[in-house]
């Protein structure tokens, strides 16, 4: 079995869109030959191979910072996660044609807490040694995480019905995850991951990226086979691609600051 490559050297830097800020992390690696970088929940992470000369090197980041550039220009969602929240004591916020009011607290526990103390009310209790509270970058996580599990139960049963309705294919589990670099995903054991995010698209396009998912169960490629089960279960699947092109950068647990602090 191959050996995994492991880090020699780390050097951390920030990538900037306007008055977005992206963290990035260069990690040097031995046991590496080629050149990655991807986007996580965190930063933007570059991973180098040891033996690079300087001007491979410096060749190298040029490559990886004009992907990261065009990755942006052509899906700008894959960043939205590093946008901060204004920080306020009150916000609103609306998901599913429900809205909510937000009052916004500290605490001294060790982890944030969100409670809901009416029909259209929640309260978040914040830890405050949390960076990620000052940097304004928790909120947006909580709310992703709280309203997924609410919906979770829903969304399941709608992947349930639509498995039914068209592929009859046995499913394994079904997630919702916070993620910024894809709609869903589907594995060989039967797994369906969605985006959370989805839960802020019209029904019809959450959907439509569940069909997509589903058909991976019958075709795990993107072969004409895969978009020929995909166009049986919904014809106009091409309309739902379009709309999350034009409104994907949209969905963001983003809740609207009514008091800044």
């Amino acid at each position: 079995m191959p050996r995994r490559p492991k880090k020699v050297h780390e050097q951390r830097d920030t990538l900037y869109f306007g008055d977005l800020q992206v963290p990035v992390r260069v990690i040097t690696e031995s046991g590496r030959y080629n050149t990655r970088a991807s986007v996580t929940s965190k930063a933007m992470i570059i991973r180098l191979p040891r033996q690079l000369s300087e001007s491979d090197r410096t060749a190298q980041l040029r490559n990886m910072l004009q992907w990261a550039k065009d990755l942006h220009a052509t899906k700008p969602e894959a960043f939205a996660h590093f946008r901060t929240t204004t920080m306020a004591n009150r916000y609103r916020f609306s998901i599913r044609s429900q809205e909510y009011r937000i009052m916004v607290d500290q605490h001294e526990l060790r982890s944030h807490r969100i409670l809901k103390t009416g029909e259209d009310q929640l309260q978040i209790l914040l830890n405050t040694d949390d960076a990620r509270v000052t940097g304004g970058k928790i909120l947006p996580k909580l709310l992703a995480k709280y309203f997924g599990g609410i919906y979770l139960p829903d969304v399941a049963r709608r992947v349930h019905e639509l498995n039914e309705a068209h592929f009859q294919r046995p499913i394994n589990n079904v997630k919702l995850s916070d993620t910024y670099t894809r709609w869903g995903s589907c594995s060989h054991k039967g797994n369906i991951n969605l985006a959370t995010r989805l839960l802020l698209a019209p029904d019809e396009v959450l959907d439509a990226v569940i069909i997509h998912e589903l058909a991976h169960l019958v075709e795990q490629n993107h072969s004409s086979r895969f978009w020929a089960q995909v166009k049986r279960a919904l014809p106009n699947y091409l309309e739902y691609d379009e709309w999350l092109k034009d409104h994907g950068k949209s969905l963001l647990f983003q809740p609207e600051a009514l008091d800044v602090v």
